[in-house]
């Protein structure tokens, strides 16, 4: 017999949304926040879901408007399979058609088996690395030209590396580095994270033909260098089995900050007996 139970929040268990964050006075501000929006109209409770056993509270999830935003579960580490699933399940039903679900190792166990119980499908598992950017200094490649997306030979380029339909945000940079014979062969492109004093980069890629000669860690240098003219901190991420984008990370000072793992929608979802 099931112990759990999942449900909306209301306007008297807005709380039990922060009850896992273990940061008391980071839970205050979240939960001032979420009051703040909820008086405003910007903020909808039945977005929302908690997990309860007749402990408490095992988890929550917060299933935003935007469908671009993925979807992320908070867990008690030792929350029964069982009732992880029929979170999932609910969080399912709840989002819009094209979102997903990502676990964070912060947040919650990284366990897939309960969310492909409840017809999740796992899609990828990734690494985020931070770096901070006063904490020493990154070289400028001399090679390294600035060049646009819309220029003949970068947008071939851009083909070849699998993004033809790139664009930049503005703010953005777009930086090459050429090979042997003066031909552009690496992109990568750097501009405004998501946070405050926060750069975000973009390595495009290097041309297979061009790889394993250092280009990538020259390359993520000076898009560091770049950052670190404006930018106190870097965010950044890669496929967590990508061993060279992660050795460039650890060469250049990054700290592996967390691991995540990304579930998109089956096309069926089994059902809870």
């Amino acid at each position: 017999m099931n112990t759990f139970t999942v449900q909306p929040a209301t306007a008297e268990t807005l709380p039990d949304l922060v009850a896992l964050i273990a940061d008391r006075e980071d839970a205050a501000r979240r939960l001032t926040f979420m009051r703040e929006r909820l008086a405003g109209g910007q903020f909808r409770l039945e977005n929302t879901l908690i997990l309860r056993s007749g402990r408490g509270v095992e988890g929550n999830a917060l299933i935003n408007a935007v469908p671009q935003i993925p979807v992320f579960p908070h867990l008690r580490s030792d929350a029964p399979e069982e009732a992880v699933t029929a979170l999932a399940r609910a969080i399912l039903e709840g989002a819009g058609p094209e979102q997903r679900l990502l676990l964070d190792d912060h947040l919650a166990p990284l366990q897939a088996a309960p969310f492909e119980a409840a017809g999740w499908v796992l899609d990828s598992r990734h690494v985020m690395y931070e770096t901070d950017l006063r904490a020493r200094t990154y070289p400028l490649d001399p090679q390294a030209q600035t060049v646009n997306a819309d220029q003949a030979e970068i947008r071939v380029l851009l083909e070849q590396l699998g993004q033809p339909d790139l664009e930049l945000s503005e703010g953005w940079t777009l930086i090459a580095l050429p090979g042997t014979d003066g031909s552009p062969v690496a992109l990568g492109a750097v501009g405004p994270g998501g946070r405050p004093d926060t750069a975000s980069v973009n390595m495009i890629g290097v041309l297979p033909q061009a790889r394993e000669q250092g280009l990538g860690t020259r390359l993520h240098a000076h898009l560091l260098a770049l950052a670190a003219q404006d930018y106190g901190r870097h965010d950044g991420g890669t496929e967590a089995d990508n061993a060279a984008m992660r050795r460039i990370f650890d060469k250049h000072g990054s700290r592996l900050a967390a691991t995540q793992m990304y579930f998109v929608q089956g096309s069926e979802a089994v059902p809870l007996t």
